[in-house]
């Protein structure tokens, strides 16, 4: 597998529980707000092993602009909307990683490629990438609102108190040779540890 494959999948599924929060705030629905222009583009050495991140400001396909983690009584909705969703690269990803008041970590990850459906296919894994069955998952991509609403059953979650989220996207042209980033909670940087986490967010 190239590594850049490689990459994403890590990125989508692995997740820091130490990393950053986006807001301190404790509410039943938290928006947030992404700084637009704070696309990273990361680009892999086979030789060094290593990547260099390069600002692109320019970039808005895959751009954040705002998340939505609303926690109901049955479900948990997440909507990210972007600045441009168009599909225009041979791979594109948008990954969830939430954590519950019980530690438990649930990362979904939807896998938009160019031969695949539009609507693109979404796996539940857990922190140690295993695969999660939860038959209530739907995820729903609006291409002309940009917009992508994912619905969690609370029970897939072991119905917790409260959850806190992690969002980012990540996209790479056809020859896989580099990728594109945006992490919702953090402007204008990535880290191989994963998103960053938001507000803890309690049961409505």
């Amino acid at each position: 597998m190239h590594k850049i494959i490689g990459a994403a999948l890590a990125l989508a599924t692995t997740v820091c529980l130490t990393a950053g929060t986006m807001s301190s705030a404790h509410a039943e629905k938290v928006v947030h707000r992404d700084a637009r222009g704070d696309v990273i583009r990361v680009d892999y050495s086979d030789e060094s092993g290593k990547d260099t991140q390069t600002p692109t400001p320019n970039t808005t396909a895959g751009d954040i602009t705002a998340t939505v983690v609303d926690h109901r009584r049955d479900n948990v909705f997440v909507t990210v909307r972007y600045v441009d969703l168009r599909p225009r690269d041979e791979m594109q990803g948008h990954f969830i990683s939430l954590i519950t008041n019980e530690r438990i970590r649930r990362d979904i990850t939807v896998f938009v490629f160019a031969s695949s459906s539009l609507q693109g296919d979404v796996e539940m894994t857990t922190g140690a990438s295993k695969v999660v069955k939860c038959s209530g998952l739907r995820t729903a991509i609006d291409y002309r609102a940009n917009t992508l609403r994912l619905r969690v059953p609370r029970s897939c979650l072991s119905n917790p108190r409260w959850v806190r989220a992690g969002i980012g996207t990540f996209r790479s042209p056809a020859d896989f040779d580099r990728m594109f980033v945006d992490d919702a909670g953090r402007a204008g940087e990535y880290r191989d540890a994963g998103p960053a986490y938001g507000a803890r967010v309690h049961r409505g």
